[in-house]
């Protein structure tokens, strides 16, 4: 299957995150898909944005042993200023580096994993998800993206009684999530910004398509948690906040809202594939103005927590 493709057998996973507690109800494995459709500025997972395979490369782990350089066929592996480092614009991906890497060094993230694989590696987990009312969740990355292969795979779960969570940042054809709504047990959906053009500076789309299929889903009656990341000084003023509540309550299968507070675990990860992370001087928002706008939430009837 190329990376690109869609197929209801096979899909591209990142990673699987077990006893997760802060992704949909009770104790739940994540799977955390490759691959999304949109590029905010603060994302915590980087390394899921592009839909295809990529390597991390973290130099504090370096040996400087130089067999990551021996092996590259492609000549993307220089030496600079004493530093092994990726010229990605010559790798090809093959993951040789890896492979040799004997401080691992280097990790390829990306792998194609069939239903049947995925399923069997989630029921490992299953007495946790009776015992806690939990289930599994597609994350990314955005899974709907792959949405023929999350269909498949939300069925063959369904099938056995296993609760699927879906978490979607909605920037994608209406068709896709309507379908998937037929095998989904709850969404959780990202709402970034009220504010359109702001939204396209910090996300780098529209979020027109984003409201609309937020809109379409709850008159499904499909049940609901919107997911609130704050990022101080880009959405966090009274007018991007009562705009937002102001959207939800327009949403009759909203059960909850989440407050996601910008932290920035994931800043490292820009340096290993390269990149520039453009927030480094941000810092968290501070305590007493979650609270508020919590308070805010509760204030209008609807059930809210903090972190998820």
């Amino acid at each position: 299957m190329g990376y690109s493709e869609q197929d209801n057998e096979y899909g591209f996973i990142s990673r699987i995150q077990r006893y997760s507690i802060n992704d949909g109800p009770g104790i739940r494995t994540t799977v955390f898909f490759k691959g999304c459709s949109m590029d905010c500025v603060w994302c915590s997972n980087p390394e899921l944005i592009n839909p295809t395979p990529e390597i991390l490369s973290n130099k504090h782990l370096c040996l400087h042993c130089g067999e990551c350089h021996e092996a590259c066929t492609e000549g993307a592996i220089l030496l600079d200023q004493g530093e092994y480092v990726i010229e990605r614009s010559l790798c090809n991906v093959c993951g040789r580096c890896v492979e040799v890497c004997l401080g691992f060094a280097r990790e390829l993230v990306g792998r194609c994993l069939s239903v049947d694989e995925l399923v069997t590696e989630l029921m490992k987990d299953q007495v946790f998800y009776n015992v806690s009312e939990g289930g599994v969740t597609f994350s990314g990355g955005e899974p709907a993206m792959q949405h023929e292969f999350a269909i498949k795979l939300a069925q063959d779960l369904k099938s056995i009684n296993i609760h699927v969570a879906f978490d979607t940042c909605g920037n994608v054809p209406w068709k896709h999530l309507e379908e998937l709504s037929d095998v989904v047990d709850l969404f959780l959906y990202d709402i970034k910004l009220m504010d359109d053009d702001k939204h396209g500076e910090y996300t780098g789309v529209s979020n027109a398509l984003i409201l609309t299929n937020a809109k379409r889903l709850s008159a499904l009656g499909v049940p609901m948690i919107i997911r609130l990341v704050i990022i101080p000084g880009c959405n966090d003023s009274v007018q991007e906040i009562n705009d937002k509540l102001s959207f939800i309550m327009q949403l009759d299968s909203v059960k909850q809202v989440d407050i996601l507070p910008y932290h920035k675990l994931g800043v490292g990860k820009y340096g290993m594939l390269g990149r520039n992370y453009l927030l480094k001087d941000l810092m968290p928002p501070d305590h007493e103005i979650l609270e508020k706008l919590k308070s805010n939430i509760q204030s209008r009837g609807l059930k809210v927590s903090v972190g998820g």
